[in-house]
């Protein structure tokens, strides 16, 4: 039997349980902050991504076909040019700032592998509006909060930071295709290492710009005054990265940033700040996700530009990084009850069964009333189910219903009337 498409997942009830656990935690911190959910279409137009997404993405890695009205479409690879467009057919309708995000479901066509998959799903959070230090601060305090709400800690994740600008404006290449190239190169340098990066620099750019991109990588935070005073590069760019730097060590949480000049970002509509969120698992030592400031994306639409930060977290390396360390390790706990039924006493069983789920109360029953209880509990162990209810001919006969706790092994006798109340309390 065929199983799902390569580079796709069934998800069985456990992996869902995990799942929905983990974008509940992230629903929980996103909305913390005042952040509100919207979704989109699997499908858009492909010119949505032309010229508003990493030429990656659009030559080689699009799903797109053409549809029975004659109109080339694709399977939505990315968020943010969707978010865009849907920003900007409101305008200025919107309460700004804009506090956004999605937990949608994306493909790309690409070599799956560890960590990446044709199918997954992303979350999106993106601050609109504002083009100021707070923001910036805002988009990676988000980011933070919702790695600590999982249980991580410092030592478990960095977020390396940079700027977009530093670049282009350190570099001073004319040429901007070159500048893209090496960019591009720059983005997958530890995917291919620091040999294979060097070899094909070397192919891509002259000598004097080989020393000049390897210059720009061993620069560090507090050379970026000096270097702006020199105009050597933007001298707006080590002000603004000093200040975000400060909102968060006021709220405790500079020892989760480092400045890296290597964070360059694929996607060309990254136009400031630039991010990436890395694992420091040894065994697991790669990028979690990663976001920047987009200024210009939504003036690409046929509006006024308006300034945005935001990141894309993706469910597989997130995955990866909570299994990793154990984190939701509850995501499955014993919950609910299974309501075991004897032949004298199965139609009263069902009907209390039906008031308990009225009442908010997850119950599940045999389906069986013949099967022995043995079995029946099994089943209600294995099912995960923290309470068995029985309710044979001495209970009926008494008024109560038995209810043994899975997890401590009490029993106890409750009344009907009593049992919502009862089980909501353990």
């Amino acid at each position: 039997m065929a199983g799902p498409y390569v580079g796709t997942r069934d998800f069985y009830p456990e992996d869902m349980q995990f799942r929905n656990a983990m974008f509940a935690v992230i629903r929980s911190v996103c909305e913390s902050y005042g952040y509100l959910e919207y979704s989109a279409p699997l499908l858009e137009p492909i010119s949505l991504y032309q010229s508003k997404s990493s030429e990656e993405i659009v030559n080689d890695q699009v799903y797109r076909f053409t549809d029975r009205g004659d109109r080339e479409v694709a399977i939505r690879p990315e968020m943010t040019p969707t978010m865009a467009r849907m920003v900007s057919a409101r305008g200025m309708e919107l309460i700004r700032p804009v506090r956004w995000y999605s937990i949608a479901n994306f493909m790309r066509y690409e070599r799956p592998g560890k960590g990446r998959l044709r199918e997954f799903y992303q979350l999106n959070a993106d601050l609109l509006g504002p083009a100021t230090p707070a923001a910036d601060a805002e988009i990676l305090s988000l980011l933070i909060d919702i790695l600590t709400a999982f249980g991580a800690k410092q030592g478990d994740f960095l977020l390396r930071v940079s700027d977009r600008r530093l670049f282009d404006s350190y570099v001073q290449h004319t040429d901007k295709e070159v500048r893209r190239s090496i960019g591009r190169l720059l983005d997958k340098r530890e995917k291919i290492g620091e040999e294979a990066f060097q070899e094909e620099l070397r192919r891509t750019a002259d000598g004097p710009l080989v020393d000049r991109v390897n210059s720009f990588l061993s620069i560090r935070l507090e050379d970026l005054e000096k270097l702006g005073q020199k105009g050597e590069i933007d001298a707006a760019v080590g002000g603004h990265l000093s200040a975000v730097s400060d909102i968060l060590s006021a709220q405790g949480k500079s020892a989760f940033l480092s400045f890296d000049p290597g964070i360059v970002r694929g996607f060309d509509y990254y136009t400031g700040l630039i991010f990436e969120a890395q694992d420091l698992n040894p065994e697991n030592r790669r990028a979690i996700c990663g976001g920047g400031r987009f200024d210009r994306l939504l003036g690409q639409m046929g509006k006024n530009e308006l300034p945005a930060v935001g990141f894309g977290l993706g469910d597989v390396t997130l995955e990866q990084f909570l299994r990793s360390r154990g984190f939701l390790a509850d995501a499955s706990p014993k919950k609910g009850c299974f309501f075991i039924l004897f032949p004298e006493s199965r139609d009263a069983s069902l009907k209390i069964a039906s008031d308990l789920r009225k009442a908010g109360v997850l119950v599940e029953t045999s389906l069986e009333p013949s099967v022995k209880i043995g079995k029946q509990m099994e089943a209600a162990d294995k099912k995960g189910r923290r309470f068995v209810l029985m309710m044979g001919g001495d209970e009926l006969a008494r008024g109560v219903v038995r209810v043994k706790d899975l997890a401590t092994g009490d029993q106890t006798d409750v009344k009907p009337s009593d049992l919502s109340s009862h089980l909501n309390r353990a």
